[in-house]
């Protein structure tokens, strides 16, 4: 297996995020809080080096805000649909594991779309690999909701290539 090198790295969003949790856990305002969460927060970044993420250079802030409206979006309509399907005891429904096609193969945008394919109610990421994405989907019920699901896979994989995706990813999202 080929991992990526780990280097020493000091995060300015990173040290700040992990003081404020320092802080939070607790439960002090103060200025020796503060600081004590600054050096713990330098001490994890140094002793716990991660190792690089080409996706998070290439961090895009707008991408990534449509990428929370969508999820939270498909979150609402999600929860209604398989309510309904519940609810709707008379209706038996069909299940259906479903193999669906990924654009990009890096392990990181794969990794996302998975947890927010799960994170939505009605399908869960079963398997990942190279390329694929294996999904449990609650509605088979047709050709056209396998369809609809498919679709809504590799939808949510554009909009997390969109907010994270390498230039060379995003070219992806133009030849379809």
């Amino acid at each position: 297996m080929n991992r990526p090198a780990l280097r020493y790295r000091v995060s300015l969003p990173a040290t700040i995020g992990l003081a404020v949790i320092w802080m939070m856990l607790w439960g002090q305002l103060s200025l020796g809080a503060a600081a004590w969460g600054l050096a713990v927060a330098l001490a994890i970044q140094v002793v716990f080096p991660l190792p690089d993420v080409p996706e998070l250079e290439s961090f895009r802030p707008i991408g990534f805000l449509r990428l929370v409206l969508v999820t939270l979006r498909g979150l609402i309509v999600s929860s209604v649909q398989v309510a309904a399907k519940v609810l709707a005891f008379w209706r038996p429904t069909r299940n259906a594991i479903i193999r669906v096609p990924l654009r990009s193969d890096s392990i990181f945008i794969t990794v996302i779309t998975a947890e927010l394919v799960t994170l939505v109610p009605g399908s869960v990421a079963i398997d990942a690999g190279e390329g694929w994405l294996l999904v449990h989907v609650f509605d088979a019920s047709s050709e056209a909701a396998i369809d609809r699901a498919r679709r809504s896979v590799r939808s949510t994989e554009a909009t997390v290539l969109r907010a994270f995706g390498t230039p060379e990813d995003r070219a992806l999202l133009e030849e379809d």
